[in-house]
């Protein structure tokens, strides 16, 4: 058996009212909090009530910075940081789907070393930060599992993890604070989860638990797949949604994602598409790709798809795609091919006629 390594040290509470129920783990973290979210989904959904109530049972002081944007940038990073030392926070709380769940570890470590300036992200060396709860109001991204943080890099046009590594102290998962989440944001935010599934699958950092990690979550995404089509959705769907995210969050922690997520970057940058349709563009060419095809036979099986064309298919008819021109696909594969690090999540030589393959096929009809 191939040798590997777990390692998921954020603490999950999963349920209906879980926060209330256990709204006492709060005061472990300190008196002072600072709230990072967008500017209004959270009071739609009642979580941000639920926090603040948590944290006045607990008397508990909050500030609520709500200038998170999608694709958050480092600037807003830097400013969110700012104000989270002015306001002596003991701790940080993400209320939202992927981009204030990521804001939350980067500010959470330029808060605690406020000397620091944005490049300190980006260099690879262990550093303090500041405790981190979160609540996420999305299922896409699984960043509440993962240890990862991807921020907009206007300065390289893309969009880039950081380099400072964390994972949240704890995280509270209620598949309420989604019931009434509009329909193409359910179904894009569970294309990016089910891709995290197969990238963590056919990446070659994966292991025997990330694999069962990928495996449980393809059978319930298989469930699933009626309710995406249809846009119809029960608690326990929306649940069930939030777990696939989860479990793949923790699969990506143990292996990581692979190409598509790489390439998909150019899209959310140069073409506004979504994080999950932007992966899901790819998906197909990255499947005909892999020389583990006995493992993408696994992955059709499990999920109930005939082929990769029917995938693809499948993604295509729930979240959008975009097209691009032969400039803008030479341009993505030149700058793909330095990205070395996700090239060698791949079990075998990418050439830049191969990359350039994958975004002709994936990006020109």
């Amino acid at each position: 058996m191939k040798p590997f390594t777990y390692c998921m040290p954020a603490k999950l509470y999963f349920g209906e009212n879980c926060i209330s129920k256990n709204s006492d783990v709060f005061g472990k973290f300190g008196k002072k909090a600072i709230i990072l979210t967008g500017k209004a989904s959270a009071k739609k959904n009642g979580s941000l009530k639920d926090v603040t109530d948590a944290l006045d049972k607990n008397k508990i002081a909050y500030t609520v910075f709500n200038k998170i944007e999608e694709n958050p940038s480092v600037e807003t990073i830097v400013e969110a940081s700012k104000t989270a030392v002015a306001e002596k926070a003991d701790f940080i709380i993400g209320i939202g789907g992927g981009s204030p769940m990521d804001s939350s570890k980067a500010v959470s470590f330029l808060a605690a070393n406020p000397d620091k300036g944005s490049d300190f992200l980006f260099e690879a060396k262990e550093a303090s930060h500041l405790p981190i709860v979160l609540v996420p109001t999305t299922a896409g991204t699984g960043s509440e599992a993962t240890q990862y943080a991807i921020l907009t890099n206007h300065v390289k046009k893309t969009k880039t993890g950081i380099s400072k590594r964390t994972f949240a102290d704890v995280a509270f998962l209620d598949g309420k604070y989604m019931l009434n989440l509009p329909l193409q944001i359910t179904r894009n935010t569970a294309v990016d989860a089910f891709t995290h599934l197969i990238e963590a699958y056919l990446c070659n950092e994966c292991g025997f638990l990330s694999d069962m990690l990928s495996e449980t979550g393809m059978r319930y995404f298989k469930e699933i797949k009626s309710c995406l089509a249809k846009g119809e959705f029960t608690l326990e769907d929306r649940e069930k949604l939030l777990l696939i995210s989860t479990l793949a969050g923790m699969a990506i922690a143990q292996s990581q994602t692979s190409l598509p997520h790489a390439m998909g970057y150019y899209l959310t940058y140069f073409k506004h598409l979504s994080h999950g349709p932007s992966n899901a563009v790819f998906t197909k060419a990255f499947l005909d790709f892999v020389p583990e095809q006995d493992k993408v036979s696994k992955i059709m099986e499990l999920t109930g798809f005939k082929d990769s064309s029917d995938l693809d298919s499948f993604v295509k008819s729930i979240v959008p795609t975009v097209t691009a021109t032969e400039e803008e696909i030479n341009y993505y594969t030149d700058e793909m091919m330095k990205v070395t690090g996700k090239l060698k999540t791949v079990n075998k030589p990418i050439t830049r006629d191969d990359m350039y393959k994958m975004f002709k096929q994936s990006l020109q009809k």
